[in-house]
């Protein structure tokens, strides 16, 4: 019998006043794996995830679609037992660290309360456990660190506590919402190769957040790349980087800055910007921006279907000229 996916979201719809900001998502994340969503700032990539762990905006609402965690729906449960879900089995890291911390509570304190909240750790073992996180997660004098504020530590130490508190409880599924944001570029490796640690000691499937490519680059293993509410591209990160099949993959791409001096111009950007909800565009929603944009693409929208390799889709009526017209 196959084992099923630890997180399958099929056609997920989720609109404000009855304009879809997530339209018709759908993809699947393995154990051990990591699928990165990447997109522009109002692409929809946040606000899918928070459909999925059932903590939307009250403005907001799903009205397709299902989400299925180790092969059970959770999209339907009565509210109390997705609540049980949420820390236990799905985890979440958010971007401001210190923002998501009780600046009045020691943060020992908060990773200890998480550990006990459904009372299957007997209570002496909830504080050596807490320590012992707080080691894994490079948390140096761990004793004296459970005692501090969330304003006495930097912003790397807070999202290391974060993920401490998120991952004491093991969960099946983490959900991180640009984890490296706020921070600086040594911090920001610092804290993704905490998460692939966490991963692999785990086993958890990851659902990580970005609007950078170098940290789906460094850190993915799979991509479904988001604009303006859809999915366009998905695949294995080694094939999407080589052969792109979406134009705005391909000139996302050309936005990472080169190491090895080749780059003898400024870095490109995107024209234009992610269009308003309230006026997507008709057909393909990239066709006001991208230079290969034909009538058909003002007027049908392309669906996902294979490009070739496995596992690698694109939703695109001109997948076959970007090769030759829109190298990255």
């Amino acid at each position: 019998m196959t084992t099923p996916p630890v997180l399958s979201v099929q056609d997920l719809r989720v609109e404000i006043a009855g304009q879809p900001v997530v339209d018709g998502v759908t993809f699947d994340i393995a154990a051990g794996e990591t699928l990165a969503v990447v997109g522009e700032s109002g692409c929809g990539k946040s606000m899918a995830s928070l459909g999925i762990i059932r903590l939307l905006p009250d403005v907001a609402r799903q009205t397709t679609g299902q989400v299925m965690l180790e092969g059970a729906r959770i999209d339907t449960l009565p509210e109390r037992r997705m609540n049980g879900l949420r820390g236990a089995r799905i985890g979440m890291i958010f971007q401001e660290p210190v923002a998501s911390l009780d600046p009045l509570m020691p943060v020992g304190k908060q990773i200890a309360e998480a550990l006990a909240l459904d009372g299957a750790v007997p209570t002496a073992e909830v504080q050596p456990r807490m320590l012992e996180m707080l080691e894994r997660v490079g948390i140096d004098r761990p004793e004296l660190r459970a005692r501090q504020y969330p304003f006495e530590l930097s912003g790397g130490m807070c999202q290391r506590i974060m993920i401490a508190m998120t991952m004491i409880r093991r969960p099946v599924l983490l959900i991180a919402d640009e984890p490296t944001t706020a921070l600086d570029v040594t911090i920001q490796k610092q804290i993704l190769d905490l998460m692939a640690k966490m991963r692999h000691d785990t086993g958890a499937a990851v659902m990580l957040i970005t609007h950078d490519m170098g940290v789906v680059a460094e850190s993915a293993d799979r991509v479904a790349v988001m604009y303006a509410g859809r999915v366009v591209e998905t695949g294995p990160v080694a094939q999407v980087f080589a052969r792109p099949r979406h134009p705005y993959t391909t000139m996302l791409l050309r936005t990472i800055p080169r190491l090895d001096g080749t780059r003898k111009v400024p870095l490109p950007a995107i024209p234009g910007a992610v269009p308003d909800i309230r006026s997507w565009p008709k057909g393909c929603r990239f066709n006001t921006r991208c230079p290969l944009a034909t009538e058909q693409c003002r007027s049908a929208v392309p669906l996902l279907e294979p490009s070739g390799s496995p596992g690698h889709a694109s939703a695109c009526w001109n997948r076959d000229r970007i090769e030759t017209e829109l190298a990255p």
